[in-house]
This record gives structure tokens, sequence and C-alpha cells, in this order.
């Protein structure tokens, strides 16, 4: 079976990385299917962390 490891933020499940498949002997073939595993990372995308603070930079950021 084919697998492709694909990373999501934890949070907001937004795309962080999409990884090549990892092809099998039946890769191309007629009727097979590519198996996705998802790795969780981070905590949340620049777009969704930026809204649950409100728009400010996180804690400790010094805006450099």
């Amino acid at each position: 079976m084919c697998y492709q490891v694909v990373e999501r933020y934890s949070v907001c499940g937004c795309l962080y990385f999409q990884h090549a498949i990892d092809p099998c002997q039946a890769y191309g073939q007629r009727g097979h299917t590519v198996q996705e595993k998802t790795v969780l990372v981070g905590y949340a995308c620049d777009k969704h962390s930026a809204r649950r603070n409100g728009g400010r930079p996180a804690a400790g950021h010094k805006g450099y």
C-alpha cells in the first residue's frame, strides 16, 4: 500500500507540509489508492494563531 505523510497544525488543521508519496509495487494501477497518514505539528498556523489572540503577536514576541 502506498503512503503519503501529511503534516497539519494540531489546532486548526491547516496544511503545514505534504510529503511525496511513498509508492508500493501497485502504484499507478487502476483502483489503487494512497493511504494518507497525518502527523500533527505545532499549534496553529499564522492565520489562525493571529485570530485566536485578537490579531496581536503572541506573548513575548518583540515584533522584530
